[in-house]
């Protein structure tokens, strides 16, 4: 790939941005959010595992 100009910035701006912790930290268990897989991406109340059955419309 040609870049438009020999600056180092250049390539570093198209490099896919990385988190400097490595992702979201570990929960205690008593946590309610200790082990979801969506911990740390976008969360929503009520929590998917509190629901037991589905609601019928």
């Amino acid at each position: 790939m040609r870049y438009f100009t020999d600056n180092p910035l250049e390539r570093m701006m198209m490099e896919v941005p990385r988190s400097r912790s490595g992702g979201p930290s570990e929960l205690p268990e008593n946590h309610p959010c200790h082990g979801c897989k969506r911990y740390g991406e976008s969360c929503v109340l009520p929590c998917y595992r509190g629901v037991t059955r589905i609601p019928k419309h």
